[in-house]
């Protein structure tokens, strides 16, 4: 077999751009379909998962700047809120202000504005399964790992 023609290779990396693209609403199908099957009857389902996704994708934000940070690659301050007496809630404020208010304001748009999950749910009735539980988990210890390191080296 000979190598592909430049349109075969524009196709086959337009294919998985597309796919890479889908993997977002797939980790959102499968946490929508892992809450409605180990917890039936919450009712409230809508606003935990939205609270979850938001925060681990937060997370993944925060650790991608802090290293771009550590780097010099990308140098940025982050908000200084001094309201509450004491540092951790003044930085919980901050961290939720910079980084998990833009991610929820596109979550909500992407997923549950006019309720697009059902037509989610629809297009990948059978995600892989626990591949939330999995992202979730890598971007916990992920985030704990950076937080000790960039801790230790700065």
């Amino acid at each position: 077999m000979g190598q592909a023609s430049g349109t075969e290779q524009m196709i086959q990396s337009g294919l998985s751009k597309s796919k890479m693209k889908n993997i977002y609403y797939l980790f959102w199908v499968d946490s929508i379909l892992s809450i409605k099957r180990y917890h039936p009857e919450k009712t409230d389902w809508k606003i935990s998962v939205f609270l979850l996704n938001t925060w681990i994708n937060a997370l993944n934000l925060w650790i991608i700047f802090i290293w771009l940070k550590f780097f010099n690659i990308l140098n940025f301050s982050l908000l200084s809120i001094n309201v509450f007496p004491g540092t951790m809630l003044n930085k919980f404020i901050a961290f939720s202000i910079i980084f998990a208010f833009p991610i929820g304001v596109l979550n909500y748009f992407f997923i549950f504005h006019k309720n697009r999950f059902k037509q989610l749910i629809e297009k990948y009735p059978t995600p892989p399964k626990k591949c939330a539980f999995i992202y979730s988990t890598i971007v916990a210890l992920a985030a704990f790992v950076t937080a000790i390191i960039y801790g230790a080296l700065s």
